[in-house]
């Protein structure tokens, strides 16, 4: 390094420890190399061969990289956020609902488990699923004429917000006429068809991003400020910790130590020896960060049949359910003590698995640590000769849905596609696998799971307390008794996010998909069909994509079972099939 180098010590920023074993001499090899290119000073300087060599893939990368400066090009803007949430709030509004998909949502819910609701600011709700009854709960949880609605789809054109909004609009119509308007918000990029539509429909205000920064890169932009200041929360500290971490990275020059760069190097490594599966350890506050990581690291890098797959959400246990595909990264706070989650970690790293450890001050570090976590998912794509900020793959389930909305809207419902292998107490299985029973089906279908495999539930239901409590009982059976990680995702919102991974990166997986027939539907308007067989047509997409990268796949249908009596019958079938031998 440049002896006139600054100290990263110097900086403050969040500290981070790495106990990498066995593979500290293969990272620091790779970070030696990576010096010596001078990576750090190419990186700053948008050096577009540091990841690909294609021409047309380099101007892509150089496209992307927005997300550098944002923090500094957003500063100026504080000021202008704080007097429009002091204006929501003079004007009466008692509810803010963000309705989005993938990085417009993701840090609104991270900010909103992380921080709690300042005196001045207003509750916060999400919503990011087509599911008809989630959709019900959000109109039900508020008093739509005092409710401001937050419209954020960077491209404009996303389906699921324009519906959120479209629905939510008409029913503000029916109550406040030509006023509705003044309850909506808008956040796109410039040029968006969306841009036309907000301004016809009178919208209170529009908050024109930036096209260079893309989704999963866009939490310190107005996606994630303009809530973040809604809810009441300090945007110009966390703004300022956040350009504290670029420094630290290098954008003022040289420095020493690089946090986003060493991170980065050793998840790199880590998985290309294997260590392929980041699972991420948290206290209670921070469990949603792991939605925010999943589509950041795992849409970035899971593509070429590669990439790193974020597991949040797993059951802690001992050592010894664990194979040679982990590192372990804890994230809590310096003053918390989360005792219980430190004595694993630590009993983990005892047992030669690599930990990483990340202690924040307070949930203001939030801003430098997605900084940090920007910046070491795009040098881990580096270690791994990728491009980060394209996803290749995520189209295919879009394609394959819009093509089914297509025979909705020609003959009124969804094609019946496909005969279920076998139908049992209300369930309907459909898998290449057979079975004389549901027992049979199930361990059918894990027998294919290898060392290094893992399993994602993709839920097309509706998030509750009581399915959530269930889903982790299923994903606790499946790594007790095939010692392999398990992911959970409530759909369509994966789509937007690790569904990239999921058909990109490595032939790794087993995809468990929840269905259920919706008993209480919500009409969509102007078009000539409900939510529930827009969120039924994205889970028969999704699947058809699945199918065509040749994934091992188990759609259950939940039927006339119900949701929690579908997956509680489906829980007991588990056990029976993964009884220990």
């Amino acid at each position: 390094m440049n002896p006139n180098s600054m100290d990263t010590s110097s900086f403050s920023i969040p500290a981070m420890t790495v106990q990498l074993g066995q593979y500290q001499a293969a990272v620091s090899a790779r970070l030696a190399d990576f010096n010596a290119r001078n990576f750090t000073a190419g990186f700053w300087q948008k050096q577009a061969d540091l990841w690909v060599q294609d021409a047309e893939a380099q101007q892509s990368v150089r496209s992307f990289m927005g997300w550098l400066r944002v923090a500094e090009t957003m500063l100026p803007h504080v000021e202008e956020i704080q007097q429009f949430a002091r204006e929501v709030r003079a004007a009466g509004f008692t509810h803010v609902v963000v309705m989005g998909m993938g990085g417009s949502t993701m840090t609104p819910i991270v900010f909103k488990q992380a921080f709690e609701k300042s005196a001045d600011g207003l509750p916060l709700l999400v919503l990011d699923t087509t599911n008809p009854g989630s959709v019900r709960e959000i109109e039900e949880a508020v008093s739509l004429p005092e409710t401001l609605f937050v419209v954020a789809s960077k491209s404009g054109t996303t389906a699921e917000p324009l519906a959120f909004g479209d629905y939510f609009y008409a029913r503000l119509k029916e109550l406040k006429g030509d006023k509705a308007g003044e309850n909506f918000v808008a956040i796109t990029d410039p040029g968006s068809k969306f841009v036309t539509q907000a301004t016809a429909e009178g919208y209170r205000r529009i908050f024109l991003n930036f096209a260079e920064v893309g989704g999963r890169f866009s939490a310190l932009s107005y996606f994630g400020l303009v809530p973040a200041a809604l809810y009441g929360i300090d945007i110009n500290t966390l703004l300022e910790r956040a350009i504290e971490m670029m420094r630290a990275t290098g954008s003022a020059g040289d420095v020493a130590h690089n946090p986003g760069l060493e991170l980065g190097v050793a998840l790199g490594v880590l998985a290309e020896q294997g260590r392929d599966k980041l699972t991420l350890v948290v206290p209670e506050n921070l469990t949603d960060l792991g939605l925010w990581l999943e589509q950041l690291i795992a849409e970035s890098t899971g593509k070429e049949g590669k990439g790193i797959l974020p597991v949040a959400g797993d059951p802690l246990s001992g050592p010894e359910v664990y194979g040679s595909d982990r590192v372990f990264v804890y994230v809590g706070f310096e003053n918390q003590p989360d005792e219980e989650n430190r004595r694993k970690v630590a009993a983990l790293e005892a047992a030669g698995h690599p930990v990483i450890t990340i202690l924040l001050r307070d949930a203001l570090d939030l801003g430098a640590e997605f900084f940090r976590w920007e910046v070491a998912t795009a040098v881990a794509s580096a270690v791994l000769r990728i491009n980060p900020f394209d996803q290749p793959n995520v189209q295919a389930a879009k394609t394959a849905t819009d093509q089914l909305m297509k025979v909705v809207v020609e003959r009124g419902a969804l094609p019946q596609t496909s005969t279920p292998a076998l139908e049992e107490n209300g369930l309907s299985y459909y898998t290449s696998v057979t079975g004389s029973n549901a027992a049979d089906v199930l361990k059918a279908f894990f027998q294919q799971a290898g060392a290094d495999n893992f399993l994602c539930i993709q839920a097309y239901l509706m998030e509750t307390p009581a399915l959530n409590t269930e889903l982790n009982e299923l994903r606790a059976l499946v790594q007790q008794r095939l010692h392999i990680a398990t992911a959970s995702g409530y759909g369509p919102r994966f789509l937007h996010s690790t569904g990239q991974y999921h058909k990109g990166g490595p032939d790794t997986g087993l995809f468990l998909q929840l269905t259920t027939d919706h008993a209480q539907d919500l009409p969509l308007p102007g078009r000539p069909y409900t939510f529930g067989t827009f969120q039924n047509a994205q889970a028969a997409g999704d699947l058809e994509a699945l199918h065509n990268y040749n994934r091992r796949t188990l759609r259950v249908h939940l039927g006339s079972a119900g949701e929690e009596a579908g997956v509680a019958q489906l829980l007991q079938d588990l056990r029976t099939a993964l009884v220990a031998e």
